[in-house]
């Protein structure tokens, strides 16, 4: 997160997305989500 808005602040225009794709991956991983959750979660069926 720290990462995020360090690159924000210096650049608002910044692309952030893999950083956040990092943190998503994380927090799947941390509350042990199955594929079909990460799917639902990600609008994918």
């Amino acid at each position: 997160m720290d990462k995020i808005q360090a690159q924000k602040k210096e650049n608002p225009e910044a692309d952030v997305t893999e950083l956040e794709a990092e943190i998503d991956q994380l927090v799947y991983k941390l509350y042990d989500l199955t594929a079909e959750d990460v799917g639902i979660i990600e609008g994918r069926s």
